[in-house]
């Protein structure tokens, strides 16, 4: 059987901010095992963070289903978006508001809020936080 990679960093120079992430073998196992607290540290590491107010990881990668790691300072927001894929959103350090047009929803830590596909949403931290954020398209179709 085969075994799961960890999300690890590779030793050297960090990438340049905005530079791709070359280390993804965890994308390539059938098996996904990981420490959300230790890759959540490793991201705070990014220079994204401090520069753009979040940093993310994509920790699984199928053409139905993404699941991404998303850490993000007090004050910072992931903007506005409307995916084509049912999600959902789960706090697990932290403080966050999904914000819709039918009115915000509090996330402390813990809480999970999920969205029907087309709903126009976004993300915002109120201390430093980190989200899981998880995409499916029931018909296999991601878009990238």
């Amino acid at each position: 059987m085969p075994v799961a990679h960890a999300w690890t960093r590779r030793p050297g120079p960090r990438p340049a901010p905005g530079a791709v992430r070359v280390h993804l073998d965890h994308l390539r196992d059938p098996i996904g095992h990981f420490d959300l607290a230790e890759v959540e540290q490793q991201l705070r590491g990014e220079a994204a963070l401090a520069t753009e107010g979040h940093s993310a990881v994509t920790l699984v990668k199928y053409p139905d289903l993404r699941v991404v790691l998303i850490t993000m300072r007090a004050g910072a927001r992931l903007g506005e978006a409307q995916a084509e894929a049912r999600l959902s959103v789960q706090t697990v350090r932290g403080r966050a508001t999904l914000h819709l047009p039918e009115g915000p929803i509090g996330l402390p830590v813990g809480h999970l809020a999920t969205l029907e596909r087309g709903m126009t949403h976004d993300v915002e931290a109120h201390e430093d936080s980190a989200v899981l954020l998880t995409l499916t398209w029931p018909d296999g179709t991601a878009r990238s």
